[in-house]
């Protein structure tokens, strides 16, 4: 009896994996990519398992997929695991070959998630790379066995593990750019009239903008908002030569938002520099919520004061250098870098004659200006270049316009982001997300 039964445990287990095998193929034969696999997944188990077609629902709104091909980046594009992983274990109850196909074609898209971003991240940690590649070889074993949720759990481990090692790869690069790519790029940018640079409101402050004793960057954004997105690629290049970032984290701007951005998040993140202090808050997610987007961080009183005076149609980006320079537009457009993935920008910035190195470099060296006039010319390594003294001379004279996302609504009917009395910003994350919402819509 007990060799009848674990023969047919065998053949039950070869039967699924088969039936893994003949979707992958057949999805990669129809060039299908996961978030189809997904949906198609739905399709087929709709009248069959109610709750299992909830989970896949929830696993492919739009708003948790950069594209077809690849689910957000940490720690949101995580849903997507969540939801097929409820879906499978849904499944399991049934016996019927739409269901088996459904799961089959469930585990084939999770694990062409996690391989791609292995691929994405290649050239980053060796260590972390083993790992996810340890993790995917755990999923095919799990698959082949029949343990179709393990699977799932680990394509999972294996996708964040594989995220870390193209953030550690991606964030290396935007924080070390060679002083004379940076340079020769931006000197291109001045001098070309097509990038449209825009320049800061320049004030004469009674009283300056200080924290910790040092001048302060204040910034308030949104991860959505694709004219924060390009932004943040020049803040972190212009911060980077006056201190050192820790836990920076990649983001993209939000897909119901045009031109979708590969950028980075400054939620979680940590800055340190002996010459400036750096405040920034993430006030919404990329998440929609209805009636707009969730928030993520929250204003002090005093910060929701300073984006009132200076900025009072409430968008974002917001930055305010020491009371001395106030930017609320991107200072480049972002289609400039849009259509790029992570590596194709992070590698180009040490190529002057790349047009996405040109717009980074040429927001990097109008903060960098605007840093070095802050701090009296310090570190004087950085503020006594020649091209950032040309920057210097020229910020009073870019006239481009960038662009700026206006507040998404709040379900109280107000486009103000909230205000708290705490000190500090408190760092929560936004649950997970609920139906997709049109968001605030960005002007450019």
């Amino acid at each position: 009896m007990r060799v009848v039964r674990s023969t047919r445990r065998s053949a039950l287990a070869v039967a699924v994996f088969c039936s893994v095998l003949c979707a992958w193929a057949g999805a990669a034969g129809a060039a299908t990519t996961p978030r189809v696999a997904l949906q198609r997944a739905q399709r087929q188990v709709h009248a069959l398992a109610p709750q299992a077609s909830a989970a896949l629902a929830g696993a492919t709104v739009p708003g948790l997929w950069i594209d077809a091909r690849e689910a957000d980046a940490p720690p949101y594009g995580r849903n997507v695991f969540t939801g097929s992983g409820q879906a499978v274990g849904d499944l399991a109850g049934f016996s019927a070959p739409t269901a088996r196909t459904a799961a089959a074609l469930i585990v084939a898209a999770d694990r062409g998630l996690a391989e791609g971003v292995i691929v994405q991240a290649r050239g980053g940690s060796a260590a972390l790379l083993a790992k996810a590649r340890k993790a995917v070889s755990a999923g095919e074993r799990q698959a082949r066995g029949g343990a179709l949720s393990s699977a799932v759990d680990s394509y999972a481990e294996a996708w964040q593990l594989a995220y870390g090692a193209l953030t550690h790869l991606v964030a290396g690069e935007v924080t070390r750019v060679p002083s004379g790519a940076l340079a020769a790029a931006a000197e291109q940018a001045l001098s070309t009239t097509g990038f449209a640079i825009a320049g800061p409101r320049i004030e004469q402050p009674t009283q300056p903008l200080t924290a910790a004793g040092k001048p302060e960057l204040f910034y308030a954004g949104s991860e959505a908002c694709p004219f924060c997105g390009v932004q943040r690629w020049g803040m972190i290049v212009a911060l980077s030569q006056f201190g050192t970032f820790s836990n920076l984290q990649l983001m993209q701007s939000i897909v119901s938002n045009h031109p979708q951005v590969r950028t980075f998040t400054f939620f979680g993140s940590s800055y340190r520099s002996p010459y400036i202090s750096f405040v920034p808050v993430e006030v919404w997610s990329n998440v929609p919520k209805p009636p707009g987007l969730a928030p993520l961080q929250t204003l002090t009183h005093g910060e929701s004061a300073l984006l009132h005076e200076f900025d009072p149609p409430v968008e974002t980006p917001f930055i305010d250098i020491a009371n001395r320079f106030i930017i609320d537009s991107s200072t480049v457009n972002p289609h400039l870098i849009a259509h790029k993935s992570w590596t194709q920008l992070a590698g180009g910035l040490t190529d002057p004659s790349n047009v996405s190195t040109q717009a980074i470099a040429g927001e990097a060296e109008v903060m960098t200006a605007e840093l070095c006039e802050a701090t009296g010319g310090n570190p004087q390594s950085v503020c006594s270049s020649a091209i950032v003294q040309q920057y210097e001379a020229a910020l009073p004279s870019l006239t481009g316009r960038g662009g700026s996302c206006p507040a998404p609504p709040s379900p109280g009917g107000s486009g103000a982001p909230p205000a708290s009395d705490a000190a500090a910003n408190p760092h929560q994350r936004a649950a997970s997300p609920g139906p997709v919402a049109t968001a605030a819509r960005c002007q450019g």
